[in-house]
């Protein structure tokens, strides 16, 4: 490829560790350059380096935490792509280009609750722990289908955590907005509480409206297939007042109030 081509925040990055949480898969690399600038809620496209082009696209993975120059993801193996990643071994090359998109914003005071669905519990890890350094009171409500997805909850630190599965194998049965109001007027007081949420499309579209309710502000991480990132293949629109938005590049973070729910 033409170097006047190639991305500028595009690395080659070697794995360090890969190990098993649960139903996911924890895979670290060295990237100094994205462990530098990434924020809570952003994300990068990877793919295997040097290896077969199938799958030829790369994959959307949230920045799940970042340790000096060490970048970490959670990998739900669940398609050739997504397997593939998850397959990486100590050794291996990832093509990374990162960070992308818009994080939260991180700017608010006051109480915080953040609400999970699934893998939307990988990119919060970071934002929890962002927010906690800044003085403000964390909790985090993470749901699930079941124990061996639940584990992932162990990857918070220093945070109030409840943890929901569907099937009622760890922590309390349902989902995870069934606490979202409990958790919410707990923590009101001079300042209402600030929701932050990353998830299935039904369950942001419930926490946005739990919002409204409440009162609260609500940021919400929404996912979108991606092919490219940047903004070029235009198949990520997102439905916002006054017409279409790309997740990647002016998400994927949003304010609730701004997106048209269905």
């Amino acid at each position: 490829m033409d170097a006047g081509l190639i991305p500028a925040n595009l690395y080659e990055c070697p794995v360090v560790e890969s190990r098993q949480v649960g139903a996911y898969r924890q895979v670290s690399f060295v990237a100094p350059e994205i462990a530098a600038l990434a924020q809570p809620g952003q994300f990068m496209m990877v793919r295997l380096a040097g290896k077969s082009l199938d799958p030829l696209l790369p994959r959307p993975m949230g920045v799940h935490d970042v340790d000096s120059d060490l970048v970490k993801m959670i990998i739900d193996p669940v398609g050739k792509g997504s397997v593939a990643l998850a397959g990486a071994a100590v050794g291996d090359r990832l093509s990374v280009l990162g960070p992308l998109g818009c994080g939260f914003d991180l700017e608010g005071a006051g109480p915080a609750v953040l609400v999970a669905g699934g893998m939307g519990a990988a990119p919060l890890t970071m934002l929890a722990r962002a927010l906690a350094a800044r003085g403000r009171e964390v909790a985090c409500i993470l749901g699930f289908k079941t124990r061996s997805q639940a584990m992932v909850s162990e990857l918070y630190r220093d945070v109030h955590v409840e943890v929901v599965t569907e099937d009622g194998s760890a922590g309390r049965c349902g989902l995870a907005c069934d606490l979202l109001p409990g958790l919410v007027e707990k923590r009101r007081g001079r300042e209402l509480p600030e929701i932050f949420a990353c998830g299935p499309a039904e369950m942001l579209a419930e926490v946005a409206r739990m919002a409204r309710k409440h009162g609260a502000r609500a940021q919400v991480s929404v996912a979108a297939h991606m092919a490219c990132g940047i903004g070029s293949c235009q198949g990520c629109a997102v439905s916002r007042s006054g017409g279409y938005v790309k997740a990647c590049t002016d998400g994927p973070v949003f304010d609730a109030e701004d997106l048209q729910w269905r």
